[in-house]
């Protein structure tokens, strides 16, 4: 009796294991069919993408027209609010097609690349170096004052003073890590999100959804 239950036990636990692991890969599954279901709709978020990469283009042109121009605007405008979640919508796009293998590499990257603009373009402004900093120091302090409350004093020094130095130090570190990460965001968003490049990006994402529903492709010929 006293030998079966180590065994029972063991039975058990691989049981668990097994069912999070299948857990895992039916997750994965789920996660892989949403994003292969973006992949025919890859010409229609192309020029979604273009519209919004491009929009104070398309809103200067469009600004003297004498019917169309108003509603163009407003439409293009409330596009570009919502860059960020286009961006998104394009990077997801961008690994379904890499997963179906569908349409052309230059389809994939300019989807890839024209995501990570509209994605960057908010978020370079953001001091994440700092604002990780902040939550790992307050998380380390909190974690030593709740679990390991120090005396009022060590060694003559106010516990205070030990809890600071206790938030400094990881905050301090973590910040240091994170900043060349942040300015380097910093520099690839700056990069992809001037005029210039969005504007170029934002036309060749037009261009490219317009080629691809009518089955052609501008990276054919040079790009596999």
């Amino acid at each position: 009796m006293l030998t079966t239950l180590p065994t029972r036990a063991k039975c058990r636990a691989a049981e668990t294991k097994k069912i999070k692991t299948s857990s895992k890969q039916l997750l994965l599954r789920l996660i892989t069919m949403d994003l292969l279901l973006l992949a025919p709709y890859t010409p229609i978020i192309l020029i979604l993408g273009g519209i919004t990469a491009a929009s104070w283009l398309i809103r200067k042109l469009f600004m003297q027209a004498p019917v169309v121009g108003a509603p163009t605007n407003a439409a293009v405008k409330i596009m570009s609010l919502f860059g960020f979640l286009v961006g998104i919508l394009m990077l997801a796009t961008a690994a379904g097609v890499c997963l179906s293998q569908a349409w052309d590499s230059g389809t994939r990257y300019l989807l890839l690349v024209t995501g990570l603009a509209l994605i960057l373009k908010p978020l370079k402004d953001v001091p994440w170096a700092a604002f990780i900093g902040l939550v790992i120091g307050s998380l380390c302090a909190g974690l030593v004052y709740i679990a390991y409350p120090l005396p009022e004093t060590i060694l003559g020094i106010s516990s205070t003073w030990v809890y600071l130095a206790i938030f400094l130090i990881p905050a301090l570190l973590v910040y240091v890590f994170f900043k060349f990460v942040e300015d380097l965001l910093k520099l690839v968003g700056t990069i992809l999100a001037s005029r210039p490049v969005a504007t170029t990006l934002g036309l060749l994402c037009l261009l490219q959804g317009i080629l691809l529903l009518l089955n052609v492709s501008i990276f054919t010929s040079f790009l596999p």
